[in-house]
């Protein structure tokens, strides 16, 4: 009771300070000068009810966001600070007790997304002291929010921490590796985290589309420490409501003698992912993304798809061409494989026949089918080897469009409204599953029956079931490969079966020739009405030929 009357009375001698840009408003409590709002304005960030979105997920005030630590200067927990607005865009905050003077001024960056936090530290006594200047930044995000997911893609609100340090070491935590590590040494209670360091260039918290991050100025940061822990409910019935994240970036401990000051600068990145924000505020922060292991190949395809979206405007449009583009530099790849599945086509006959004879002796037909490819010169994996190169590019592409923000809540046509969002009426994945199934019954296969029912109709079945969850941008991009995709293969193979035609037309030809010189041979001897006679059949057989070659070519 006594804790609630303390609330109570702490509640009412709060104030709180604004800061607002174009981009943001960012409010701040004057009772440990924690931010405890951070709502941005531009029109396209809204939650799912269309009201401004906001960053900031904690009410408590042990856990507002960018708080301040001034360690080895013992703030007391009731502590209030004097606060003070200086203009629109800049606040400062003062506290005097057990012998120093700690001032933070709080201002907003001239990129998008930035606070700059910049804390004096005065020694008010005779004796030196050791001090040492921390930001803390708390996520908190409700179970159902993070484990929302599917299997084809997590929940865009499930959170991981970074923290980058050393000669260009990077970890990354998801929630899980955090949670196991304060299960393990605290139960219920915030853990000590995981540490790195030193030479700590950030330390993050982000989503698949937001961010807060932490970075030095004109420096390095001594310690960066990540955890996290399941609030609410019960551990150990697993009825946890939720998690809170936490991610700390720590500077150097100074020496602070009698009457002297330490100054730290730290920048605070709070706001969407957009490249050219992070590239702005530098530190290495385009790293807050998870791009995955082909990492330098998906900003490749972020960068080009920024580029042809300036020139066409419409981020679908920009998919479109961006697989185009894409389809046409491997087309060399595309065309090696499909040539090699064509030769294969072109055995499906007696791979049919090899299928029946042997039926499910699968040594002996093994045999058969490895005698058939050596003596007609064909390798079947020949088709495999083109796409397995092609395999990071996809990745890449996958992880890429999955994680952009640009297609947060931007439109196609009138329909897709939000290509970051699964599409609501389901088109494009029933699209992605027909258009596979029919690339299937295109594909020569040399599996059996059951192997051909699983390929044809439980495999698009199964993406496409993945594909109700993904974004609808990932899905327009694969039912434009998928289209390209066959139209490649019905060209080259339509070009492989002229050539094939030309060469056996070519063949037929000289064996005509051959064949008209040995009637000629034969009827020399005869009588003049045989001869006539003889003339006339070989006749009538070179127009036989000839029809026949034509109905081929026709």
């Amino acid at each position: 009771e006594a804790d609630e009357v303390d609330r109570a009375a702490r509640a009412e001698t709060e104030q709180r300070f604004t800061i607002e840009t174009e981009k943001f408003e960012a409010t701040f409590s004057n009772l440990n000068t924690g931010l405890v709002a951070f709502e941005l304005r531009d029109g396209r960030w809204t939650d799912e009810q269309g009201d401004p979105l906001q960053l900031v997920t904690t009410n408590q005030e042990q856990f507002y966001t960018f708080q301040l630590e001034a360690r080895g200067v013992s703030i007391p927990a009731d502590a209030v600070w004097q606060g003070e607005q200086i203009d629109e865009r800049t606040l400062r905050f003062r506290w005097q007790g057990d012998g120093f003077l700690v001032v933070r001024r709080i201002e907003a960056g001239n990129d998008p997304y930035q606070l700059w936090s910049t804390v004096r530290i005065v020694n008010l006594g005779e004796e030196a002291r050791p001090v040492a200047v921390a930001h803390r930044a708390y996520n908190y995000v409700p179970r159902e929010a993070e484990e929302g997911g599917f299997i084809g893609r997590p929940s865009t609100a499930a959170t991981s921490g970074a923290c980058s340090y050393g000669d260009d070491e990077l970890e990354r935590l998801d929630g899980s590796t955090l949670r196991e590590n304060a299960v393990e040494r605290s139960g219920t209670a915030l853990s000590p985290g995981i540490g790195f360091g030193p030479a700590v260039k950030f330390v993050s918290l982000a989503d698949t589309y937001f961010a807060t991050a932490f970075a030095p100025s004109g420096g390095l940061a001594q310690r960066c420490i990540l955890s996290a822990s399941h609030r609410g409910g019960d551990l150990a019935d697993d009825s946890w409501m939720g998690t809170l994240f936490e991610a700390e970036l720590r500077g150097p401990r100074v020496e602070l003698a009698g009457g002297d000051a330490v100054v730290t600068r730290t920048l605070a990145f709070i706001g969407p992912t957009d490249r050219d924000a992070l590239v702005a505020a530098g530190h290495g922060l385009t790293e807050v993304v998870d791009l995955g292991w082909f990492s330098f190949i998906a900003n490749g395809f972020a960068d080009l798809l920024e580029s042809i979206h300036e020139v066409v405007g419409n981020w679908g449009l920009a998919i479109i061409l961006l697989t185009i583009l894409v389809k046409l530099v491997f087309f060399p790849l595309t065309w090696h494989s499909f040539k090699a599945m064509g030769k294969m086509r072109m055995l499906k006959p007696q791979i049919d026949a090899i299928n029946e004879k042997y039926g499910d002796d699968r040594e002996k037909k093994g045999a058969a089918m490895m005698e058939l490819y050596r003596k007609e010169k064909v390798n079947p994996a020949a088709g495999c080897l083109p796409s397995l190169l092609q395999m990071p590019v996809w990745f890449a592409l996958y992880r890429s469009l999955s994680t952009n923000v640009e297609l947060y809540h931007a439109p196609f046509t009138l329909y897709w409204t939000d290509l970051s969002s699964p599409d609501p009426y389901y088109v494009l994945p029933i699209l992605v599953a027909l258009l596979m199934h029919v690339q299937q019954r295109l594909t020569p296969t040399t599996a059996d029956s059951a192997q051909m029912k699983m390929m044809m109709y439980f495999m698009p079945l199964m993406i496409g079931a993945f594909m109700l969850f993904l974004p609808a941008g990932l899905c327009l991009y694969m039912v434009t490969n998928s289209v390209l995709t066959m139209l490649q293969q019905r060209a080259i193979y339509a070009k492989l079966d002229r050539d094939k035609e030309a060469k056996d037309g070519s063949s037929t030809t000289l064996d005509d020739e051959g064949g008209d010189d040995d009637d000629d041979d034969e009827t020399a001897d005869l009588q003049p009405t045989e001869a006539l006679a003889g003339a006339s059949a070989s006749a009538r057989r070179r127009s036989i030929k000839r029809g026949k070659k034509r109905q081929r070519r026709g």
